[in-house]
């Protein structure tokens, strides 16, 4: 019982909380709350569990979250989460994640906030706040394949941050180039260690002149493995 977690005879406070990808034999997938039990969860996501996302024989009380199957409660979705990388065990959120900025900063509703390090308009639902530089992965972790994440913010002005995966230690270069493919910004070119890695564009070109709005693309060459993204800057 309780695939993900089980919670009994205890009054739980739970917030951020990813759950995903886990399987019970009988009940609540991804969370059971037990008898005795009075379980309130804030700011957080269970989805894709099995049999069922959630099994509540004690009091359980969720809101702000994104629930697989749907449940009562202020603020709750159901609705997919959008995971850069499930089957890999990346779940941070991809841009157009509707957990972004769905989360709340007022824990208790007293009206103040509890929660104040947070990007973006309000926290996201889920474990990790999209946009910052945590890493999904344990520090001794690395990578299992290459990835260019979408910046953050975006659009942008003026500073967004790049996030990209490197499984294994290489040469690296990442350059910024305009809509018609002409090279506006090298922000990377040279040799790094495997990590999850992230840089930051200050719009502005390779002479250090601030660069005038629009779409730009963003292109990571590292080894064999090459990709391209789409950014927006306003001014």
């Amino acid at each position: 019982w309780g695939g993900g977690m089980s919670v009994g005879n205890s009054d739980a406070t739970l917030t951020h909380m990813t759950i995903s990808g886990n399987t019970a034999t009988s009940f609540g997938g991804g969370f059971l709350s037990n008898e005795n039990t009075n379980a309130t969860l804030t700011n957080s996501i269970i989805w894709d569990n099995i049999p069922q996302s959630i099994n509540a024989f004690g009091t359980t009380t969720i809101t702000y979250s994104d629930i697989q199957g749907g449940w009562g409660g202020d603020g709750n979705i159901d609705a997919d989460p959008i995971f850069t990388d499930p089957e890999n065990g990346d779940y941070t959120l991809q841009g157009g994640s509707p957990c972004i900025d769905a989360g709340t900063a007022d824990l208790d509703g007293d009206g103040i906030e509890d929660i104040t390090d947070y990007v973006g308009l309000a926290p996201d639902m889920g474990a990790f706040e999209y946009g910052s530089t945590a890493s999904v992965n344990d520090p001794g972790e690395l990578p299992q394949k290459y990835a260019l994440h979408q910046n953050y913010p975006n659009p942008f002005n003026p500073v967004t941050t790049l996030r990209y995966n490197l499984p294994e230690d290489g040469l690296v270069n990442i350059t910024i180039y305009d809509i018609m493919g002409r090279v506006v910004k090298t922000l990377i070119n040279g040799s790094q260690t495997a990590g999850y890695k992230s840089t930051q564009w200050n719009a502005t070109n390779n002479a250090g002149e601030p660069v005038s709005a629009g779409v730009y693309l963003y292109t990571i060459q590292a080894g064999e493995f090459r990709q391209t993204k789409k950014m927006i800057l306003l001014k």
